[in-house]
């Protein structure tokens, strides 16, 4: 890969559909910064073997609760790899809430990490974007922000929190930096879901099948590449948004 492939940052790009996503972008020509947290050894594999397959990536390190991560990550990507041209922000905490139970601690840190560290990343790539350069930023969001219920609260604001800063800052930043978002649906099992209880939520969708990670990802490589698209959100959902759900997916197939 030519040393001056664009660089995407991609956070928690080590597993699950980050992982999907950062294969992906490297199987288009794009170099890959793969940020993670605490998943060192699969972010060091993902690099082994994107490298191995003739593309370019290396990973980095950083929790998203520290509000000094975001400067200093853009600094060592730069220092390794070059500038940053793209920004996925792909990782997220996911915690259970509800209206009976939430709490300060709960809200700042599902705000924090799904919502001011992205906005904090785009700021740094605003900072740091070379003249002449073109910047892309896609948010991945949830499904549930078209269909919202009850449960997991906190994470949910956070997600609409990232869905209208999508907008405002594809309005801010352009024309030097586009600004996009993909929703997925229920793409992978959550830790307390059975198989069957995942199936059962995929079939249910209007499509009756999917979305994939690859499905999503593929979403991701046309915002990041796509000229003319700002301020966009690709629901890549499989149309689970048409239902209508008085609870969480999961809570709603497990038997």
């Amino acid at each position: 890969m030519p040393m001056d492939a664009a660089v995407i940052l991609v956070t928690g790009g080590a597993v699950r559909i980050g992982r999907e996503i950062c294969l992906r972008l490297s199987d288009c020509g794009y170099a890959i910064a793969i940020h993670y947290n605490s998943s060192e050894n699969e972010a060091s594999n993902l690099a082994d073997i994107i490298n191995s397959r003739g593309g370019r990536a290396a990973c980095f390190s950083g929790d998203l609760l520290d509000q000094s991560m975001p400067a200093k990550l853009f600094e060592e990507i730069k220092q390794e790899m070059g500038p940053v041209l793209g920004v996925v922000n792909n990782a997220s905490l996911f915690n259970f809430d509800d209206i009976s139970n939430v709490s300060l601690e709960s809200w700042n840190r599902h705000m924090h990490v799904n919502a001011l560290s992205p906005t904090l990343l785009i700021s740094e790539l605003s900072r740091n974007l070379p003249p002449g350069k073109v910047g892309s930023v896609v948010n991945i969001l949830d499904q549930k922000i078209s269909q919202p219920n009850p449960d997991y609260l906190s994470y949910t604001a956070s997600r609409f929190a990232m869905a209208g800063l999508t907008e405002t800052l594809a309005r801010g930043l352009a024309p030097s930096i586009r600004v996009n978002a993909v929703a997925p649906g229920h793409t992978l099992p959550s830790p307390e879901q059975t198989m069957e209880g995942f199936e059962k939520a995929q079939s249910q969708s209007p499509l009756q099948s999917g979305p994939s990670a690859t499905d999503i990802a593929e979403a991701v490589v046309y915002l990041i590449s796509a000229k003319s698209v700002t301020g966009q959100i690709i629901y890549a959902d499989s149309g689970e948004r048409f239902l209508s759900r008085s609870r969480d997916v999961v809570f709603e197939t497990e038997e």
